[in-house]
């Protein structure tokens, strides 16, 4: 693409053509004496029918001469002969669906990208089988809705991620393996959420082309949104083993592991990557914010009190980060300490009021908390977080249930996603008695939140309740391989042993 120009259709077209993702790779199978007999050059002899012999076409009149000279002529570079010894072949072989696949070959490959269409539909109109001619048109049209470039007016290029994918369809053979090809295809069926379909085609890919780093990054992309993250983990971290130095293969590896709630992993991931890259400090406050969660507060303390104490203004931002890793690491007067410093820069700072409502919980000054968050709801009545946290402080108190239930069911409407607010909203469900209306969010929490102990436990006791007791066991052990936060360990050991009671033999 040139620079200070709008990108026009030849130009993405060639760029795109010419990278790995999408090369159109023409080896046609050769036109032998076979082929010429099913286009109208010849028929075959019948038995016990004796022909006179014929003199040879000048080879200015025979296709295949023509064929092989439009390919030589291409080989020296000199294109604009080469299409013309490849259209006096077509006219001399009308109804050959292969020609016109090579011809289309030429075309994109030399930029002509109308040209290429036209005279692969052309092909596909005598053929709709020929592979060739589908793998020019799939390439295009995956081309052109990568750009969102339409190549005739009134067309619209979201059409075309399906039109790519049907002809990339009949161009693929079962029985072999075209990388390029199932790349290809295997991005729009990503592209276009049939993730099932994309997995087997890049896994071939990234099996075949273990140091194709790029690939590895689709597989996993793939894998995540099809619901594997461990799947998507592993096999960023099988390409990191073939390519430690891939900077945002860690980074990518950073960002699924905090997805999946991976803190250990995601910690790790971020530490090589500001390894490979120790000038991006922005790096480090995350790394902080996945040791947190992790439950290593001291080793997050420490990042962030270095990244405190080197800056003239540290930002509301960073010192609400140190605040909660003082708090987490039970150093509560420093936590409230780093706190005040928010609130005597903005009273109403949202950051130092929910830092004062933890550091006020951690030290079971319930009513304080409770004041705390009150009046950031009052502040910012769409504060999810805020919602979530007192609904949550009132479930857990078994207190105005009815008001946990409607401030988290406020927390969920705005964030419906959020495993931590369906965590307590269905933690509120169950305080109430209402185990079917738990259920649900119960479930989708701790499907998120593998390695949360106290969600695990969460889902345990209504599984229990539910007299799912093998299912309730399971949960309260994932609970103790969790994180440990929030929970006390022995009534956790002392639960299993109670479920596991209901399941042994009377």
């Amino acid at each position: 693409m040139v620079r200070g120009r709008r990108q026009t259709i030849a130009d993405g077209l060639a760029a795109w053509l010419r990278s790995s993702v999408s090369i159109i790779i023409s080896e046609m199978r050769s036109l032998t004496l076979a082929l010429f007999l099913t286009v109208g050059l010849g028929a075959p002899a019948v038995a016990g029918q004796v022909r006179a012999p014929q003199a040879a076409p000048p080879a200015e009149k025979d296709p295949t001469y023509l064929f092989l000279l439009g390919r030589h002529l291409e080989g020296e570079g000199k294109m604009d002969e080469a299409i013309a010894a490849h259209k006096q072949a077509i006219a001399l072989a009308p109804k050959s669906a292969e020609l016109r696949a090579e011809l289309a070959g030429l075309y994109a490959r030399t930029d002509k990208a109308q040209e290429a269409m036209t005279t692969a539909q052309e092909a596909v109109a005598l053929d709709p089988n020929n592979q060739e001619a589908n793998k020019i048109l799939g390439t295009i049209y995956a081309a052109l809705a990568e750009q969102r470039q339409a190549i005739a007016p009134g067309d619209n290029p979201a059409d075309y991620p399906a039109r790519a994918i049907a002809a990339l369809e009949k161009a693929r053979k079962d029985d072999a393996f075209d990388i390029n090809l199932d790349l290809m295809l295997g991005r729009l069926y990503a592209q276009t959420g049939a993730f099932e379909k994309a997995l087997p085609l890049l896994r071939h890919v990234v099996d075949d082309q273990p140091q194709y780093q790029e690939g590895a990054l689709l597989l996993a992309a793939a894998q995540e949104s099809a619901g594997k993250p461990d799947d998507a983990l592993e096999t960023l971290r099988q390409t990191l083993r073939m390519n430690p130095e891939f900077y945002r293969g860690q980074l990518r590896l950073a960002e699924t592991a905090e997805r999946a709630g991976k803190w250990d992993d995601a910690a790790a991931a971020l530490e090589k990557a500001l390894t490979l890259n120790p000038r991006n400090t922005a790096l480090l406050p995350r790394r902080a914010i996945a040791l947190l969660n992790g439950g290593k507060a001291g080793d997050a303390r420490a990042i962030l009190q270095k990244l405190v104490d080197s800056s003239a203004s540290p930002d509301a931002a960073m010192l609400y980060l140190l605040a909660e890793s003082q708090r987490a690491a039970k150093d509560l007067a420093a936590a409230e300490a780093t706190a005040r410093k928010i609130l005597a820069a903005n009273p109403k700072d949202k950051r130092g009021l929910h830092a004062m409502s933890s550091i006020q919980q951690e030290r079971g000054d319930v009513k304080g908390a409770e004041a705390t968050l009150r009046d950031l709801v009052s502040q910012d009545p769409q504060d999810a977080n805020a919602l979530n946290s007192l609904g949550y402080l009132l479930a857990e108190r078994g207190d105005r249930l009815d008001e946990a239930v409607q401030l988290l069911q406020r927390a969920v409407k705005i964030d419906p996603e959020n495993p931590s607010f369906l965590d307590s909203l269905g933690w509120a469900y169950f305080q109430q008695g209402r185990l079917t209306d738990a259920d649900q969010p119960l479930t989708r929490a701790a499907a998120q939140l593998q390695s949360s102990s106290v969600v695990q436990e969460h889902l345990g006791d209504l599984r229990f309740k539910q007299q799912r007791f093998a299912d309730a066991a399971k949960a309260w052990e994932r609970a103790l391989s969790g994180d440990g936060q929030s929970v006390d360990r022995a009534k956790i050991e002392q639960k299993i042993r109670d479920a596991r009671a209901r399941l042994a033999p009377q």
